[in-house]
């Protein structure tokens, strides 16, 4: 589904960290709570690095299999991905 594309934040995304909970919007009007993992999950989505990249690094980083990470890695950007977080390049 993303292999070969690069995961790029959208350029309104913004992020608070209030009382240890993390809150992002797009649009100012619309707030949305966001799991701590999803923000370090954005950090990677700079357009730099392909899918299988920011996959690698994960497994790399965590000690898990790629194979394990790939589903909730997948769930994830499919979500940010719909709430308009982020968007994908070639």
């Amino acid at each position: 589904m993303f292999e070969g594309k690069k995961p790029i934040k959208n350029e309104r995304l913004t992020i608070v960290n209030y009382l240890n909970s993390y809150y992002a919007t797009i649009d100012q009007e619309h707030l949305y709570e966001i799991d701590p993992l999803v923000v370090g999950l954005l950090k990677y989505c700079d357009g730099k690095r392909k899918y299988e990249e920011i996959l690698k690094e994960l497994a790399e980083k965590t000690g898990f299999d790629e194979s394990t990470l790939k589903p909730v890695v997948d769930e994830i950007f499919m979500e940010i991905t719909e709430m308009g977080f982020i968007k994908w390049i070639e």
